[in-house]
C-alpha cells in the first residue's frame, strides 16, 4: 500500500466519550487541507451502533472514519491493566496500534477531550528523525510541584523533560524495532504507577528518545498555564472541562465546533446539569490525586518499589 500522503490518525473511545470525540473530529476536520488524505481509525472494545453511525457519518472526500475493536489485546492481558476512577482501558489502546497497523510506520494518537485549530498535518511532518516519539511538556507536572516532585521521585523523570501522552506523533516502525508493546507488558506485570498511569508507562520507557514539542500543540485549558506559543491544540482534562463548568479557558473554541455536531444539545445539558455535588466531586477526586503522588513519592524516597 502506497502510505505516502496518507495521515494516520488514531483515537481511543467508549459511549462515554463519544461526545467529546466528535468535537475533536469536527475541529481537526474543519482544518484539514485538501492535499492530504486523513484516516482517522477508532479504537474501541465496544460502542453503540448509534455514536458508532455518528462518528463515522463524519467522514468526506479526503477523510476516512473507521471504527477498529480492540478486544482481543485487551482479553489478553485479563486484569493486568491499572485503572483509577475516570481512567478507563479505553487510555491503554495506543500501545496496541504499531501491532494493529503494520502498513504504517507513521501515525498520531489524539485524545478525545480535545479541540484543534489548525492543520493536524503540520502536527504529523514534525521533523523527529528516528525518535520514537514527539509528544509535549506535561503542563500540569511543570506547575504544580506536587506532581512534578512525584515524577522524580518515582519516574526518575525530570519534571521538564516529563511529556503528555495525550498527543504524540508515534514512529510506529521504531516502536515495533524496539518491541514497545512487549516492554510495556513485561513493565505493566512488575510496577504500578498509579497517578497518571499509561502515560507514566510511557514516560519511563521512552526516556531520553522522544522529541519535545512546542507546548501549543497540547496547551492545557488552564488559566495558570502561560501561552507562550501558537495555538494548535486545547487540551480539555481534569477539572478545566467547558461541558461541565463555565468560564473555562478556550471555552468558545471547544463550543464553536460543539455546535457543529450532533451532540451540541447533548454537551449543553450535561453542562447545565452538572450538580454542586458533582463538582465536589470532582475536586475530592483532584485532592486524592495529590495525595496518592505523595504517598507513591514517599514510598520511592524509602526505597519501596511501587
Amino acid at each position: 500500500m502506497n502510505t505516502s500522503n496518507i495521515i494516520p490518525i488514531f483515537f481511543a473511545v467508549d459511549d462515554n466519550y463519544a461526545p467529546f470525540l466528535g468535537v475533536a473530529m469536527r475541529s481537526l476536520i474543519n482544518n484539514a487541507s485538501p492535499d492530504h488524505q486523513y484516516r482517522i481509525y477508532i479504537l474501541v472494545d465496544r460502542i453503540s451502533d448509534e455514536n458508532a453511525a455518528t462518528l463515522c457519518a463524519m467522514a468526506q472526500k479526503n477523510v476516512s472514519v473507521d471504527i477498529v475493536k480492540v478486544t482481543e489485546k485487551l482479553d489478553a492481558l485479563g486484569d493486568m491493566l491499572h485503572l483509577r476512577d475516570y481512567y478507563t482501558k479505553t487510555t491503554y489502546y495506543r500501545f496496541f496500534i504499531p501491532a494493529l497497523f503494520p502498513q504504517y510506520d507513521k501515525g498520531l494518537y489524539l485524545d478525545c477531550d480535545i479541540v484543534v485549530t489548525g492543520d493536524i498535518a503540520e502536527l504529523f511532518h514534525t521533523p523527529m528523525g528516528d525518535r520514537i516519539l514527539a509528544a509535549a511538556p506535561e503542563e500540569v507536572m511543570l506547575e504544580v510541584d506536587v506532581f512534578g516532585t512525584y515524577v522524580e521521585a518515582v519516574l526518575d523523570v525530570p519534571r521538564d523533560e516529563y511529556f503528555s501522552a495525550g498527543i504524540m506523533v508515534m514512529n510506529l516502525e521504531k516502536m515495533r524495532r524496539v518491541a514497545l508493546e512487549e516492554q510495556f507488558v513485561d513493565i505493566l506485570g512488575r510496577r504500578t504507577f498509579r497517578v497518571t498511569q499509561d502515560q507514566d508507562y510511557l514516560n519511563v520507557l521512552c526516556r531520553g528518545d522522544y522529541y519535545m514539542l512546542d507546548s501549543g500543540w497540547n496547551k492545557t485549558a488552564w488559566e495558570q498555564v502561560p501561552l507562550t506559543s501558537p495555538l494548535n491544540i486545547v487540551h480539555y482534562k481534569i477539572n478545566w472541562k467547558p461541558w461541565h463548568y463555565k468560564g473555562v479557558r478556550f471555552e468558545d473554541e471547544f463550543w464553536h465546533y460543539a455546535e457543529m455536531t450532533p451532540y451540541a444539545d447533548m454537551l449543553y445539558r450535561m453542562r447545565e446539569s452538572y450538580t454542586q455535588a458533582m463538582k465536589d466531586n470532582d475536586q475530592a477526586q483532584y485532592d486524592a490525586l495529590v495525595a496518592l503522588a505523595l504517598e507513591d513519592t514517599a514510598k520511592a524516597r524509602q526505597g519501596i518499589l511501587i
